[in-house]
């Protein structure tokens, strides 16, 4: 038995690193005379020889080779034994016959077997460019396989955390599902699904690079956590998903889960210090569960709609009774997910009018969505869950593209003065985008800035008054007017209505229903008039319904009146101009 190496000195420093060539041959001179001729020309080899199966199979464990180079007959060895050892190894290694007694028949006959090329002994310029060709073909083939490699790992891997996505994730769960039912695996298994409470609000404080790095922070303690033969998948977002065998009964399901609820226990880091989070987990059993591993992940999603339909901070494992309204609210975000790409939202128009004169002198701009199967939807079925999931930035940046533009068209149409209010969500208005869109909608329509009158609920200003002043003192470089909603339902406070450069108050509906009824409800409305009118703000009154009503608030000097008095919400056809009064 034989086995040699060799490599002919070479003090330059090569461009590419030398071939490493395992030449499968019983004669030692055949090697050293191969080494020799290619350095003559010009290229320098690593390689090893072998004349024996188990020392050819063991170097192919051992190392990488860019070429086996194989005489054709040894004493106890031939080149199509050698060929048959690299196949079953499983290399990928070019396999070429060097021989100086093979007819041109019988080296095609080993190339149909596998072989990449036959070539003579003595023809070493040959040689040298089949190591070069089969070389970069090899490189070739290896970049291929990375590529493979990478693109499998991005459609199966979350990039971020690289934990397994969601694709990856109902996978494992199908093959365990499948190994169940042919009775191979165990029988029992829960499945989690973790979704942290209200991380939207992290996102929008702390901004979304921060935001990032604590749901990396999470999977880092979850995957520290999650037991061995488990599954953890990052499924969206701040959405992730635990497969967990053996998990026989509820009592088990509930304690797994305080378990992995222990990896937000701690709190996060932040810019601004720490942060303490909760999450809430909707949770499944196998024994109950449906067949395939997608329905049993929306089992798992509905007992999650259930916890936040509570509070939050929570969990709820899945029963077969669970409430058909958790799963219609489902079904109605997935719906919403598509709706604007459908072009299924429709914007209603309610007349504001001057409190003297009863002339329409503007609008506000309604959300609506025309669903498919429930027909025309109002805000408060669907705007709760844009908010949830975010998708209200871009509904709110179209809702104010289209008032603009309707705006425009009326003015053209002769209706002067006509101005338009637009809602802007507390989320829409905490992103930095709001600024861009309300400077979008105004270039796109031609609508004068002064026309359009952004509302903003109290609520959204008095969250982080900083940020408030900030993004308002922004948009009122634009020109447009800024209105309070809802005004009398929270903070009301004078100090900033002072402070912040606010133009409209709007007195919330409620107030307006009691005012000629309860005399405390019209002490209140006179004193938000006379504080308004005294830091000169205009008022609108919402949700006037009554010629009582209509009677006291102009006799209180309020400026516009708003409810179904006047008009309810209507499309751009049915908007009624001129004077609204009904007669008394």
């Amino acid at each position: 038995m034989t086995d040699s190496m060799g490599l002919l000195p070479d003090t330059r420093a090569p461009e590419r690193q030398a071939p490493r060539l395992l030449i499968v041959d019983d004669c030692e001179d055949d090697a050293l005379l191969v080494e020799a001729e290619l350095a003559r020309r010009g290229m320098r080899v690593s390689w090893r020889r072998v004349d024996e199966p188990v020392d050819m199979a063991a170097a192919l464990a051992a190392d990488e080779w860019d070429l086996v180079l194989c005489d054709q007959a040894m004493p106890a060895f031939d080149c199509r034994r050698a060929l048959q050892v690299l196949q079953r190894s499983g290399k990928d290694v070019p396999f070429v016959v060097h021989s100086g007694s093979m007819s041109a028949g019988e080296g095609v006959g080993v190339m149909y077997e596998g072989a990449r090329d036959y070539v003579p002994k003595g023809d070493f310029a040959r040689l040298l460019a089949v190591i070069e060709r089969e070389r970069q073909a090899l490189s070739d083939r290896s970049a291929v396989r990375h590529a493979v490699r990478r693109i499998r790992e991005l459609s199966l891997f979350d990039h971020g955390s690289m934990l397994p996505n969601k694709v990856n994730f109902l996978a494992r769960v199908a093959d365990w599902m499948a190994c169940r039912r042919r009775g191979a695996g165990r029988a029992a298994a829960a499945m989690f699904v973790i979704d942290v409470d209200q991380f939207m609000r992290v996102n929008l404080g702390y901004g979304y690079g921060a935001g990032s790095e604590i749901l990396l922070e999470l999977g880092r303690r979850l995957a520290a956590i999650v037991p061995a033969q488990g599954v953890l998948a990052r499924l969206e977002g701040d959405l992730f998903g635990v497969f967990v065998p053996g998990v026989a009964d509820e009592g088990q399901a509930e304690f797994t889960a305080r378990w992995l609820l222990r990896a937000v226990d701690r709190p996060f880091a932040s810019p601004r210090g720490a942060l303490r989070l909760t999450a809430s987990v909707g949770i499944v059993l196998f024994d109950d569960a449906a067949d395939q591993a997608a329905d049993v992940l929306t089992q798992a999603e509905l007992a999650l709609a259930e916890c936040k339909r509570a509070g939050g901070n929570q969990l709820r494992i899945h029963a077969a009774g669970m409430s058909r309204s958790s799963l219609e609210a489902f079904a109605l975000e997935l719906d919403l997910r598509a709706a604007l790409e459908r072009e299924e939202f429709r914007l209603h128009y309610q007349p504001i009018v001057g409190a003297s004169s009863c002339h329409a002198r503007g609008a506000e701009a309604l959300l609506r969505w025309q669903h498919p199967e429930h027909g025309l939807l109002e805000p408060d079925r669907f705007v709760p869950i844009a908010d949830r999931t975010g998708l209200i930035v871009d509904i709110g940046g179209w809702v104010l593209a289209q008032a603009c533009l309707q705006g425009a068209r009326w003015r053209k149409e002769g209706v002067e003065g006509f101005e338009m209010s637009v809602n802007v969500s507390a989320v829409q208005f905490a992103r930095p985008g709001l600024l861009a869109q309300v400077e979008c909608a105004l270039a796109q329509s031609g609508f004068p800035p002064s026309a359009l009158i952004l509302e903003i609920t109290e609520s959204s200003l008095m969250s982080d008054t900083g940020h408030a002043e900030q993004c308002l003192r922004a948009l009122k470089t634009l020109g447009v007017r800024i209105a309070i909603d809802d005004f009398g339902t929270g903070y009301s406070s004078l100090a900033y209505l002072r402070r912040l450069p606010i133009d409209v108050i709007k007195i919330d509906r409620e107030l307006i229903g009691e005012v000629d009824r309860d005399n405390d409800a019209e002490a209140i409305v006179r004193a938000a008039l006379a504080m308004a009118h005294s830091l000169r703000l205009k008022v609108v009154a919402e949700g006037v319904e009554t010629a009582a009503q209509e009677i006291l608030l102009q006799a209180s000097c309020c400026d516009s009146l708003q409810g179904f008095r006047y008009g309810r919400p209507a499309v751009p056809a049915a908007f009624r101009f001129g004077s609204l009064t009904p007669d008394r």
